[in-house]
């Protein structure tokens, strides 16, 4: 120890370890802190860009929509006269409802005329209609429903999810003469 103190006189000493306190100081009360800050800040940075990147994937999607509710839409469905169906334009309405479906992209499972209310004297008609396709389109389809003039009733209507669409089913009546 002695030959070290020769070497490093105790003042010189003193110096030096008043000086690397001061730089453990430093380090210990500046660096590491803020190297936390900034390691923080880079996070908030990180997510503040991921933030930016989603608004600009959602921008054209919100920009869409924007533009529909801007459009102003009819606020009443279209309506035609009411007129009964004469017995000879049945088969024609199946004809109309295939020709509809097909024009909304809708295939037709099933398309039943209820015979007892074809013979009997009720004025009515009733048809089930069994449908597989896109919602937003069947409900094209309705709208194009409505404007068959002899449409009286659209008694039930059932929505089922299946692999792929949706499945509809209708029971409608028809006035006929």
């Amino acid at each position: 120890m002695k030959t070290f103190l020769a070497i490093f006189p105790t003042q010189s000493l003193i110096y030096f370890l008043i000086c690397g306190a001061g730089i453990l100081v430093f380090v210990f009360l500046i660096i590491i802190p803020t190297q936390k800050t900034s390691a923080e800040l880079d996070k908030d940075i990180q997510r503040t860009g991921d933030r930016i990147e989603e608004q600009r994937i959602l921008a054209p999607v919100f920009q869409s929509l924007l533009k529909r509710a801007k459009k102003k839409n009819q606020t009443e469905l279209p309506s035609t006269p009411k007129a009964k169906l004469d017995r000879a334009d049945i088969s024609k309405v199946s004809e109309n409802l295939q020709e509809m479906a097909f024009r909304h992209d809708l295939k037709i499972q099933d398309l039943n005329t209820d015979v007892t209310s074809a013979i009997g004297k009720s004025g009515y008609l009733r048809m089930r209609i069994n449908l597989t396709g896109d919602f937003m389109n069947f409900r094209d389809f309705l709208v194009d429903l409505g404007t068959i003039p002899s449409l009286e009733i659209m008694e039930d209507m059932q929505i089922r999810a299946i692999e792929g669409s949706r499945e509809f089913k209708l029971n409608i009546w028809l006035a006929q003469k």
